[in-house]
């Protein structure tokens, strides 16, 4: 038995970066007295600190892994040889997240898209498949269905960052919403309050994005691949900026590497605000708007995500309004 890296298994895992906890890892070989049982069982015989009962919770929600693959079937039965590893993160085996329906922003039979609430990631994550927006709307879709519902996945967010996300609802979709991603023809719009006044009221950077060492970077002459953005300023306060970005390619952290470089990291990024991360409980950065050709109708869809209530009050609570801030979804 040993401890080991979640990060070891995909990049989807990001997110974990993100967590002020770390998440730990078990893992061992199944020998011969174990051949045989159910997975659960092995999992309570391999690890002494883990009941039976606990083992069904982790493997149902994800927690589990055999042979490097997840497993959520419980009376899946393990072999002699077999590995095992066992992930835990900071919320433990609990089932804590569902969709709020109202955060549906649109739906027809080809796509949907979601108001992604902060603090949730986008896809599971190596210690948890259950608590994520991707498996909640599975779980909404299939219990209006009353049968399993194809969801489709081409984008992200990051764990704190909220905003709309857009989701198939058919794979005939797949291929024109995946090449309009590739192409860059998804139009993206976020609204970020960052650290101090950047000084311009509109600029175009592109600079490079690496990760070195198990972390993203970013240079002015790389090495890496280029990351192009148009920033905007929308308002100044007292500390801090409101700021408008359109980026222009879809690097990891793209936004959020490219402030912090440039000297004004975005408010509360834990992870590259350093001392200016003080104050607000997770990233203020919102992706507030995409538009995308709708894949069947060939008609330009715009679908804009309203901000939420804790980039609403640091607003409000500077300037006693918030500016172009409250839209709504807009349709053609």
């Amino acid at each position: 038995m040993h401890m080991s890296n979640p990060a070891d298994h995909t990049d989807k895992n990001d997110d974990l970066l993100e967590q002020s906890h770390p998440v730990t890892a078990l893992s061992g070989t199944v020998a011969e007295p174990l051949n045989g049982l159910r997975i659960d069982q092995a999992v309570a015989g391999l690890f002494k600190d883990i009941s039976r009962e606990r083992a069904k919770k982790l493997i149902a929600i994800g927690a589990v892994w055999l042979n490097s693959v997840r497993t959520q079937i419980v009376s899946r039965t393990v072999r002699s040889g077999d590995m095992i590893a066992v992930y835990s993160g900071r919320r433990g085996a609990s089932r804590y997240y569902e969709i709020d329906p109202a955060n549906i922003l649109f739906r027809d039979q080809w796509l949907l898209f979601y108001r992604k609430e902060p603090g949730v990631p986008t896809q599971g994550v190596v210690c948890d498949n259950y608590n994520n927006i991707f498996a909640g709307l599975q779980r909404h879709l299939k219990q209006q269905q009353k049968s399993p519902a194809y969801l489709g996945m081409h984008q992200r967010l990051d764990l704190d960052t909220s905003g709309v996300v857009l989701f198939t609802l058919s794979p005939k979709v797949n291929r024109s919403i995946h090449y309009q991603f590739k192409d860059h023809r998804v139009k993206k719009i976020y609204r970020a309050l960052v650290a101090g006044n950047p000084g311009f009221s509109e600029l175009r950077l592109s600079n490079f994005i690496y990760r070195h060492a198990g972390r993203y970077r970013c240079s002015d002459t790389g090495p890496g691949k280029q990351a192009v953005t148009q920033f905007r300023m929308l308002k100044a306060y007292d500390g801090f900026s409101f700021l408008e970005a359109e980026p222009e390619t879809g690097r990891t952290h793209q936004l959020r590497l490219q402030l912090a470089h440039f000297g004004n990291p975005i408010l509360g990024d834990r992870l590259y605000g350093a001392a200016h991360a003080q104050g607000p409980g997770r990233t203020m950065l919102h992706a507030i708007s995409l538009s995308v050709v709708h894949p069947v109708t060939q008609k330009k869809i715009t679908v804009v995500a309203p901000l939420f209530q804790d980039m609403l009050e640091l607003i409000e609570n500077a300037a006693g309004g918030a500016p172009a801030a409250h839209a709504g979804t807009a349709l053609p």
